[in-house]
């Protein structure tokens, strides 16, 4: 079984699990055919399984690593180097991180390859949003498959993608009963979610406790109470000391996520920037 997906430059990929090979096609027809190393192999395969459903730390660990002792930063080595194959390394919008939880494919992105996939070279394009200041993983050093390099460009009919794209599947409530239910990582069972929808906006608050995750909401919610009206779509946020993790599904359904320190950027502020759509 193979999956289809689309990238942010409007690029095509399938991904063939069996034989860990990632294929690129461009929009005008160029083909990149790219032997992923086994852990990124096994991690994109799981993700795809079910797009749209977080991932704790430990179910991708156990699924990428299940034979193999591996060094604790291993999974931060394999979402690096996927995210580099799939040019998702900066604002992190197909391979997710859901703060405190884990990760997850963007089902937004994922297509079915009958329906949406056409050879003409004059269809409509997918724009990536623009360039952002996003949370990064850092890459440790790691004794891991290396990732094979890519094979020179060639030429086949493109895969194009249609103007129509597939449609946000998750209705909020949706979204947020599904994060609700998901385990939680590092086994901490202790590690809570408080739901608040504020007008336009649904806000999903972590922390170690209730109150914990209550005290967070609060605060949150009086910073949003200055926010535009006009401010739409999904936050997730978490809470360390000053440091706040936050991730966000905006009203075009396009994905931002960030990681601040609050003495130096404001909380408003960074949330605006999150949930604001790219002009």
């Amino acid at each position: 079984m193979s999956y289809s997906f689309k990238l942010k430059n409007g690029s095509i990929a399938i991904f063939d699990p069996e034989n860990s090979l990632l294929s690129i096609t461009t929009p005008l027809g160029e083909v990149q055919d790219t032997t992923l190393g086994r852990a990124e192999s096994r991690l994109l395969a799981l993700l795809l399984a079910e797009p749209g459903v977080t991932k704790t730390r430990d179910e991708i660990v156990e699924y990428t690593w299940n034979d193999r002792v591996v060094a604790s930063g291993s999974l931060n080595q394999a979402i690096f180097s996927l995210r580099n194959s799939l040019n998702d390394s900066r604002d992190h919008e197909i391979v997710m991180t859901i703060p405190r939880r884990g990760y997850r494919f963007n089902q937004n992105h994922v297509i079915d390859p009958h329906t949406e996939l056409a050879t003409s070279p004059e269809s409509e394009q997918l724009i990536s949003a623009d360039e952002i200041e996003a949370d990064s993983t850092v890459a440790p050093s790691i004794d891991d498959t290396p990732v094979t390099p890519a094979t020179p460009m060639q030429q086949r009919p493109g895969f194009i993608i249609n103007k129509l794209f597939i449609g946000y599947a998750a209705t909020v409530a949706l979204c947020v009963a599904t994060l609700m239910h998901l385990g939680f990582p590092f086994n901490r069972p202790e590690v809570k979610v408080v739901n608040t929808q504020l007008h336009n906006i649904t806000l999903n608050t972590v922390g170690n406790s209730l109150d914990e995750a209550r005290a967070l909401s609060n605060t949150v919610a009086k910073q949003l109470e200055k926010s535009p009206a006009s401010l739409k779509g999904q936050i997730w946020i978490s809470q360390s000391k000053s440091n706040y993790t936050l991730a966000c599904i905006r009203a075009d359904q396009s994905t931002n996520n960030y990681q601040f320190n609050s003495q130096q950027k404001e909380l408003l502020v960074m949330i605006q920037q999150c949930l604001e759509t790219a002009l």
